[in-house]
């Protein structure tokens, strides 16, 4: 994930980036998130974090994108 992190990409992908990982390991990572100039497509259920790292959010419900 580090290397990842410090390429040089303009996209990130990230599937549930919060599992696994301790408080502090979240913070970081929002912090990181809030300050990279290039688009993340995540998807988590952790709502606590897609509230501090979102810009935009899509919400699957009954198999339709709302």
């Amino acid at each position: 994930m580090c290397q990842l992190f410090l390429g040089r990409y303009n996209v990130l992908v990230l599937d549930e980036p919060t599992n696994f990982l301790d408080v502090f390991c979240i913070e970081a990572l929002e912090r990181f998130l809030k300050g990279y100039e290039g688009t993340v497509l995540l998807v988590s259920h952790d709502r606590t974090f897609i509230e501090r790292v979102a810009d935009c959010v899509y919400v699957m419900k009954d198999k339709k994108l709302m």
